[in-house]
């Protein structure tokens, strides 16, 4: 390990694990490069291309990128190698070269300010690029995840969940950034990591694995709360075991299942006006439309369902409404399930049986506080 400025240490390890890559500034960077219709060079290639060439090195990045069709794929692998190979002051050129060209990207300045550290230039210098960055805070989520993927590489995992948090942040209901953002945090070993991308995807994943994902998470932090626990840290034990009370609580759930090769619809009314369905799955107040049952099944025995869930739930009717669009259901009818205070003591269930007719079937659900 290199303990760099600020007291942030740095693996020179690097981990292999997949680079996103940025179509938005692949595409910049065909536009920019007069030979972009060539094949592009491999990373490898370009690394050793750069290492051979007698000249500055910041000469030979820009000679390059102004006239090769490198990709931000390749460049990203190329800023591996180099720092997996301890070459950061050529890193550093490569990454300075391209913003240099009008070729900058989110992902660039952390790690640029991580390569610049494990070549020791100045704390002034590296200060501006995390200045730069600023004009990047809102960056869309697959620039933030291109640095998360190659601040991982390095194992750089504080940094890699800071813009992990940023990229949830900016889009909460992304599943996918909860789900890097968890292997990150397994990667680091860090307990308050873990914990917290644990809590996220308590709140904010449901997809067709979310039972999983949630079983996964609780176990997680109920064994994190545990070591704390013997370890002496009851305090923080029992904040942590608060926090998954919290996180795991929903305040209604409709699930409507059916059995057959119908195709069902279920839309959800809220007291505020705002309906949450297959068309509208996200409403302003956090609720959502969490499975739509888009499967074209033809077996009678086939078990069908969609679900819609509300954390924060209002006071006032909630109003659901049944749609029958084609096909057949075992008996013609279906259960929508009543979930009320899920994850708490006062968790209660009902089932209404519907009878499927060619209008909608509407049911009240009243939210009392």
């Amino acid at each position: 390990m290199s303990q760099s400025s600020k007291g942030v240490q740095v693996s020179k390890k690097v981990i292999c694990t997949p680079v996103f890559c940025s179509t938005q500034q692949d595409e910049k960077l065909r536009k920019s490069n007069p030979r972009a219709a060539e094949k592009p060079l491999s990373a490898g290639k370009l690394v050793d291309t750069v290492l051979a060439d007698p000249r500055p090195v910041a000469k030979v990045w820009d000679e390059i990128l102004t006239t090769q069709a490198v990709t931000s794929a390749v460049l990203s692998d190329s800023v591996s190698i180099l720092h997996e190979r301890r070459k950061y002051d050529v890193a550093v050129e490569a990454i300075q070269s391209a913003i240099r060209n009008d070729l900058a990207a989110a992902w660039m300045y952390d790690v640029l300010a991580l390569e610049m550290k494990l070549a020791e230039r100045p704390a002034t210098e590296i200060a501006r690029v995390l200045e730069s960055r600023m004009d990047f805070a809102n960056a869309d989520i697959p620039e933030l995840l291109i640095a998360v993927a190659l601040l991982s590489r390095f194992e750089a995992w504080d940094e890699a969940m800071r813009i992990c948090r940023e990229a949830t942040e900016l889009n909460p209901d992304l599943s996918e950034s909860w789900l890097l953002a968890r292997s990150v945090a397994d990667k680091s070993k860090n307990p308050e990591h873990r914990v917290w991308a644990r809590y996220g995807i308590l709140k904010h994943v449901w997809n067709d694995d979310s039972d999983a994902l949630h079983d996964e998470a609780r176990k997680v932090i109920l064994k994190t709360a545990a070591q704390l626990e013997m370890a002496g840290d009851s305090p923080q034990a029992e904040r942590i075991r608060n926090q998954l009370r919290e996180a795991s609580r929903t305040d209604l759930m409709l699930i409507l299942r059916w059995v057959g090769s119908a195709d069902l619809d279920l839309m959800v009314t809220q007291p505020n006006g705002e309906q949450c369905s297959f068309k509208n799955r996200f409403t302003t107040d956090g609720a959502r439309f969490a499975h739509d049952d888009t499967g074209s099944a033809t077996d009678g025995s086939t078990k069908r369902y969609e679900q819609y869930v509300c954390r924060v739930a209002e006071k006032g009717d909630y109003k659901a409404a049944v749609r029958f669009v084609l096909g057949k259901t075992a008996g013609g009818i279906a259960a929508l399930e009543i979930i009320r205070h899920v994850g708490t003591p006062q968790e209660s269930r009902s089932t209404q049986t519907i009878k499927l007719t060619r209008e909608d079937v509407q049911i009240s659900i009243p939210v009392a506080e």
